[in-house]
């Protein structure tokens, strides 16, 4: 990292400086390790202290120890004589070089097998042309048959895969039905109504599928994403979902819907609220295990508290169903003594918007941020990283189905470098760096995201929406049609 921030022209951005307080950080770390008589594992990253390894960290090690060690690559062997990786594709590639190393050593006693796809491989750190690492006597079966989709969805997938895998295609089976494809190409414009126009999308394809389940309400559509900020806007959560997004310390555990203080409201305050609507049985077993009125430190008569903790519960509630503020509600909790508010909400509650300043903690800043907002932006967020909403990822389907799938691009949404649907679809030129990579043998944007596409396309089993906003809607139509990917008929500009 030093040599690469000794070659850096700009030494005034935030990357730059970003990279310049790792490097401090590391080297802290470096210098303390002589020290360490112990490591913990942390896979959330919250850990800040020197001695807690992340996720990537215990691979990186372990890697390297298989690598080094050819004791343990023996004692790896033995104990796991037939190893099966799925996925392959996107597993680290250290890993991958790692278990490679005790097959050309223990190939008598350890059989690998690798199980994956490699039109589908949409994480940076898999093993790049994986397919060219294997050794020569290998079996390589393929699979042929795509149980899953319909036939035109299979079309299409194939014409996708053809450039990126040579054994790309398949066939449906004899019973599949033909299926419905359709690519919606949106003229980006100021003011316009996304969410209007997906609603239409969705009647559109309710029509032409003779299929009602694309419209009713609480629709039986997966509808994928490139940003977990594009889905967050679409459910009405993107002011809670911003701020919180960037406290380091829930870099992790926030997508993961693990983090301790949402876990709050989430597990306890919106739970006794739901309960209160019907027989609150589950609002008594939250309240008898979480709440300071009900605990055996209390000197009250038990009925009385039971009476208290239910009049203060009922009152919470009322807040919670009329979808009152972060801080409102926060406010009755803390006065009332019915739950043990979270230090650091306790702390925001306390501040106001205008008490923000850059010395802030994060954390603080965040809750800060977030505390006048309706609390039912909580709930959003609890059901879309749970997998209760209409919404996903490009990237966090892969592997599963659905019979109806609207996939959204919206370059213009997007603040990653790695994918670009502009470029893909042909009305975007290369950047330097992808001519650079093309120049010397290495994927470009359009590969990464020829990959993605592909992930997306095969999610749907019966009838799959594509929605584009662009530019150029005439150039993306003339580039879908000359790939092959859809027919004239099938692509809608509005």
């Amino acid at each position: 990292m030093e040599k690469k921030l000794e070659e850096t022209k700009n030494k005034t951005t935030k990357t730059y400086l970003s990279n310049i307080e790792k490097l401090e950080y590391q080297k802290e770390r470096l210098a303390k390790a002589q020290n360490i008589e112990k490591f913990v594992y942390n896979p959330n990253s919250g850990n800040p202290e020197y001695n807690a390894l992340k996720h990537a960290e215990v691979i990186k090690i372990s890697a390297k120890m298989i690598l080094d060690n050819k004791m343990l690559q023996r004692i790896i062997a033995q104990r796991y004589p037939i190893l099966l990786i799925d996925e392959s594709q996107d597993t680290k590639k250290e890993l991958i070089d790692a278990f490679f190393e005790i097959q050309r050593n223990f190939a008598d006693i350890f059989t690998l097998g690798l199980l994956g796809d490699q039109k589908q491989r949409i994480y940076a750190d898999g093993k790049e042309n994986l397919e060219d690492s294997i050794p020569v006597g290998w079996e390589k079966p393929v699979k042929r048959m795509n149980y899953r989709c319909a036939k035109r969805i299979i079309q299409l997938a194939n014409n996708i895969g053809k450039d990126i895998d040579i054994h790309a295609e398949q066939r449906p089976r004899e019973d599949a039905n033909d299926g419905l494809i359709r690519l919606f190409v949106i003229q980006q414009r100021e003011g316009l109504n996304k969410d209007e126009i997906e609603q239409n999308v969705m009647r559109i394809m309710s029509e032409q599928t003779q299929d009602a389940k694309w419209t009713t309400i609480g629709a039986e559509v997966k509808v994928l994403t490139l940003e977990h900020m594009m889905s967050a806007r679409r459910l009405g959560f993107s002011r809670f979902f911003a701020p919180l997004n960037k406290v380091p310390k829930y870099q992790t555990t926030f997508l993961q819907g693990a983090v301790s203080e949402i876990d709050f409201f989430t597990k306890e305050v919106l739970p006794i609220a739901e309960s209160i609507k019907g027989d609150g049985r589950v609002a008594l077993e939250i309240l008898k295990k979480y709440s300071p009125l009900l605990s055996g430190q209390n000197t009250e008569k038990p009925y009385d508290l039971y009476l208290k903790c239910r009049e203060e519960a009922l009152k919470v509630a009322n807040l919670v169903n009329e979808n009152e503020t972060i801080r409102v509600v926060v406010d009755k909790i803390i006065k009332s003594q019915l739950l043990t508010v979270p230090d650091v909400v306790k702390q925001a509650y306390m501040l106001s918007p205008l008490d923000i300043e850059d010395t802030l903690e994060e954390e603080l800043r965040a809750w800060v941020e977030v505390m006048d907002l309706p609390i039912n932006m909580v709930r959003s967020y609890d059901d879309y990283v749970n997998h209760r909403s209409q919404f996903d990822t490009h990237q966090g389907v892969k592997g599963l189905e659905f019979d109806r799938v609207m996939v959204i691009i919206d370059d213009s949404e997007i603040k990653g470098f790695l994918f670009s649907y502009d470029k893909l679809f042909g009305v975007k030129d290369l950047s330097n760096v992808d001519l650079k990579n093309k120049e010397n043998g290495k994927e470009t944007s359009i590969e990464r995201t020829q990959r993605l596409f592909y992930v997306t396309c095969t999610r749907a089993k019966n009838s799959l929406a594509v929605v584009m906003y662009t530019n150029n809607p005439e150039g993306v139509k003339a580039e879908t049609i000359r790939k092959g990917w859809f027919e004239e008929n099938e692509i809608i500009v509005m």
